[in-house]
């Protein structure tokens, strides 16, 4: 018994430092720890605002809205329960109002350009997968760590591409 314990515990071990880099969709050893990555490219959070374009909802700027280039993360907490602290699915829905009470989503957006007024590009989370935040509240202020999660540019459409997210997202 003791012997196949103990082969079980050397299997466990050796499995565990086989892992390869990359075999998590972020390695979240590089994330930063006020901000997010998107796929390897980081981004500090220098500015956040509440309630921007929909109610209950923080929104997470890697410089003031009025730069160029300006990089976000949205977080949009369901339309009832509003913002609070907890555990939430993150899920991909039409309207934030079809959000349930535990579910939120997070929509990055990258290369903002003040002279179209549109980013670059938008994502979303990929359906299907099974990743929950945790949101704590401080002095009314909101901490939200995302977990290395799949999203995938939007619209959807033939040339929509999929990347990773992750980030220690918290409201100053």
């Amino acid at each position: 018994m003791k012997k196949l314990l103990f082969t079980a515990l050397v299997g466990i071990v050796f499995f565990s430092a086989c892992k390869k880099d990359g075999d998590s969709p972020a390695d979240s050893g590089n994330i930063p720890a006020t901000g997010w990555q998107i796929g390897t490219t980081n981004y500090t959070t220098a500015f956040t605002l509440r309630n921007t374009g929909q109610p209950n909802s923080i929104a997470f700027f890697d410089a003031l809205p009025t730069a160029n280039n300006l990089n976000n993360v949205a977080v949009l907490f369901n339309n009832t329960t509003g913002i609070a602290a907890g555990t939430f699915k993150l899920v991909t829905k039409p309207n934030q109002s079809d959000l349930l009470a535990d579910e939120i989503m997070v929509s990055p957006s990258t290369g903002y350009s003040q002279s179209s007024g549109q980013y670059n590009k938008q994502y979303v989370s990929v359906t299907g997968q099974a990743v929950s935040a945790t949101v704590t509240i401080t002095s009314g202020k909101a901490k939200v760590v995302v977990p290395s999660h799949n999203i995938i540019s939007y619209p959807i459409n033939a040339s929509s591409t999929t990347t990773t997210l992750a980030g220690t997202l918290i409201e100053q």
